[in-house]
Order: C-alpha cells, then sequence, then structure tokens
C-alpha cells in the first residue's frame, strides 16, 4: 500500500509540471484572497506566529501573507517546487524549507507551532494520505494552534484515481475528516462545503484547533 501511494504522488507531481499547473495558478489567487473569499473568514482566525504551509507549490499564498507572519515552514513533496520558493523568497529570512515524503513533516518539532494551512492541494491527495497529515498536524501544533484545510469532499468514484473525476478531486469525504479530526483530539471550529461550476459541495473547508489538554 505505501508503494502505491508514493506512485500516485509522483504522478500527481509530474502531472503538475506537465500542465503549467503553477503559472496559471498565480492567476486565481481571488478565490482564497479576495475581499468576498470564502477562505478568508477562517483564514484571519489563523495565528501566524510561527506558520507552516502544507504543498507550498511555488509559494503564491505564502507571498501574499509574507508581511504578517513571524516565520513561514513552506513544505512541499516536489523538490522543483521548493527550490522555485527559494529563488523566490531568497531575501527573506523568515521562510523556512523542509521536501517531505507526501504525508508528513520531517523536522518539523512537536508543538512547536501556531498554525498550518493548506490550499488547493489536498483535494487531490489519496484519503490515507489526508489522515496520515492530520495526525503529523496535530502533533506539531502547539495547543490552541490551528489548522485550515482544504479537502475534497468528493464522494463520486471510490477506489478511483483523481484524475478521472471532476476537477481531478479525490475521493474524500468533508464528514470523514472531521470525524477523524475529533478522535485525533481536535477542537472543530468551523467546517463548510464548497461548490464549484456544475458541481456543488464537490470541497470542504475546516478550521480545527488542538485542544489545550
Amino acid at each position: 500500500m505505501a508503494d502505491r501511494n508514493a506512485e500516485i504522488r509522483n504522478a500527481i507531481a509530474m502531472d503538475w509540471v506537465e500542465a503549467r499547473y503553477y503559472s496559471d495558478a498565480e492567476g486565481w489567487l481571488g478565490t482564497f484572497w479576495a475581499p468576498n473569499s470564502k477562505f478568508l473568514p477562517f483564514f484571519r482566525e489563523l495565528d501566524l506566529t510561527r506558520v507552516i504551509e502544507l504543498a507550498c507549490g511555488h509559494g503564491r499564498h505564502a507571498e501574499q501573507i509574507l508581511d504578517q507572519v513571524g516565520e513561514i515552514t513552506l513544505v512541499d513533496f516536489e523538490p522543483r517546487n521548493i527550490a522555485a520558493c527559494r529563488e523566490r523568497f531568497a531575501s527573506q529570512d523568515k521562510v523556512k524549507y523542509i521536501v517531505n515524503a507526501g504525508n508528513d513533516l520531517p523536522g518539523c518539532e512537536d508543538g512547536g507551532y501556531s498554525a498550518l494551512f493548506c490550499y488547493d492541494a489536498m483535494v487531490h491527495f489519496e484519503l490515507l494520505d489526508v489522515i496520515e497529515y492530520l495526525r503529523q498536524t496535530h502533533r506539531v501544533l502547539r495547543p490552541g494552534g490551528r489548522a485550515l484545510l482544504h479537502v475534497s469532499n468528493n464522494r463520486q468514484n471510490p477506489g478511483g484515481f483523481y484524475h478521472q473525476n471532476t476537477h481531478w478531486r479525490n475521493f474524500g469525504s468533508l464528514d470523514v475528516f472531521l470525524h477523524v479530526a475529533d478522535r485525533l483530539g481536535f477542537g472543530i471550529l468551523g467546517s463548510r462545503t464548497l461548490d464549484w461550476p456544475q458541481a456543488p459541495e464537490l470541497d470542504g473547508l475546516l478550521l480545527l484547533e488542538r485542544k489545550l489538554s
């Protein structure tokens, strides 16, 4: 199973590079950062003293908040993405970089971070990897630290692959992720579904807090 998930992660990374996704995505920032964004009210609930961005791509989201963070650690499975971020933020001492294995947070100390967020990436991940990221997120957040996760709520085609589905959403369920988060020891501060054209409630957004005890 582990080898199969690794194959899928490698395929996703190559798809994004070949599709010129990262250059095109620079033009989609309004969905997340415009004043009327459905994401922004949840994001404003994060403490950005020491934050992790998971699956950072080429750093388009990090650039939107760089003047607000104390320190930001950019994590991505694809070494070329981290290389692009290093170039983009070369003059910024507050930016740290990690290449991970696709479902872990290596080098991130237990209880060391005030917030973690992931936008427009986890929707494509395998469900088992999302669950493992929830475990890892609970580990690295300090008590009271918060996570904002943009996940797939596509419950069609279980057993299929992300590229077979609408907007390349992998099989997922907001309800399942909320259940797992609760069992791992998170408090649920908020959640909502998100619509896309001809695809109502395709995505989910959840705001979690590591409980104080």
